[in-house]
């Protein structure tokens, strides 16, 4: 078993990555692209669809972190507060501005910002905030367990939960991973986090292979998908899961210098990609702002395409990253986080082990 004191800067590089990786396909998706070439199979549609394949298992490589960072972690109530306030923020803000820019809002509206956590305004918030409340039962669970039989508890679940539905080319609704959307597959993806964080992954792959086996589940994927059906394109997908696996071994193996200038962004930004998702993916924003709004990009010259999208979003992380930034200092000149924290003085998670 691998123990590791000092925070990973190769994990602190895949969120950056990851988050850029989700912006992407928020473009594509959110920005009306993927509409808009679908009626007609030309170099833009095979383009888009390429570009959305190797950029959606992204969301993936969130879940593992958290399984690599978590299974470790002394657990705190104050976790689940500060998370939730951080959401409502961002929620509420914008509600706030564009009633004020004249937009209209429903009374729901203001009622999935104050609740935004239970009234799914961020499905990946609400299925891990879902993981968040049973992720002490499962560290205590996974610590109990040994290396032989968690590795095959991952064997089984990736097998049940991946490669069978893939290959019968059904979602069983009873498994409720609705395409990866769900509480369900992140605890799936944070038990193989958790396992990942145990082995020595650099001496177990090879830089070459896990590119390969990356490149491998896109042409897979990216097959099967017009071959097979949507679920080889799913999170829960086995070719889309063995690629994030991968790029989330090669990112862990990587060995960033410290205290450089580089080592410090990486720390500075990493730490901003949560606000990111929250800024660039808020309903009103992608309502009155973003929706079908990067349409004209195919107009431009095809080779000019690509290199259109990935510098919006490096633009869209930028401008989300500085409003994060913002953020985070006002909640520290308030002593919001210092209020959050008493919390954990008062209810102390495991006070009567």
């Amino acid at each position: 078993m691998k123990e590791k004191s000092e925070r990973n800067l190769g994990i602190d590089l895949l969120r950056i990555f990851a988050m850029l990786m989700i912006i992407i396909t928020h473009i594509l998706g959110k920005g009306g692209i993927r509409d808009e070439v679908q009626d007609s199979v030309d170099v833009y549609y095979w383009v888009t669809w390429l570009i959305q394949v190797t950029a959606y298992g992204a969301v993936n490589c969130y879940a593992l972190i958290s399984g690599y960072v978590g299974i470790h972690s002394h657990y705190k109530y104050s976790k689940a507060l500060s998370l939730w306030l951080q959401v409502i923020f961002y929620t509420l803000g914008f509600a706030l501005i564009f009633s004020l820019e004249g937009q209209t809002l429903t009374q729901k509206d203001w009622l999935k910002a104050f609740f935004p956590v239970i009234t799914g305004q961020y499905w990946y918030i609400t299925a891990y905030f879902g993981l968040l409340i049973f992720m002490p039962l499962l560290n205590i669970g996974l610590s109990k367990i040994s290396n032989h039989d968690l590795k095959y508890l991952v064997i089984v679940a990736i097998f049940f939960f991946s490669v069978m539905p893939a290959m019968f080319d059904t979602r069983v609704d009873e498994f409720s991973f609705a395409k990866g959307f769900s509480m369900n597959w992140l605890t799936v993806l944070y038990i193989i986090g958790a396992y990942l964080k145990r082995l020595d992954l650099e001496r177990l792959f090879k830089e070459r292979t896990l590119l390969l086996i990356f490149a491998g589940s896109i042409a897979v994927t990216f097959i099967m998908k017009f071959i097979k059906g949507d679920i080889w394109y799913w999170y829960t997908s086995p070719s889309m899961l063995a690629g994030s696996i991968a790029i989330f071994i090669r990112f862990e193996t990587l060995r960033i210098k410290r205290g450089g200038i580089g080592a410090k962004l990486i720390t500075l930004f990493s730490s901003t990609t949560l606000g990111v998702y929250l800024v660039h993916l808020n309903p009103l924003l992608v309502r009155f702002w973003l929706r079908d709004v990067f349409i004209p990009f195919v107009d431009f010259p095809i080779y000019f395409f690509p290199f259109l999208i990935l510098g919006t979003a490096l633009l869209i992380f930028l401008i989300s990253a500085l409003i994060e930034i913002l953020r985070n200092y006002l909640f520290r000149k308030l002593r919001i986080l210092n209020f959050v924290a008493k919390i954990d003085t008062k209810f102390p998670f495991g006070r009567y082990n």
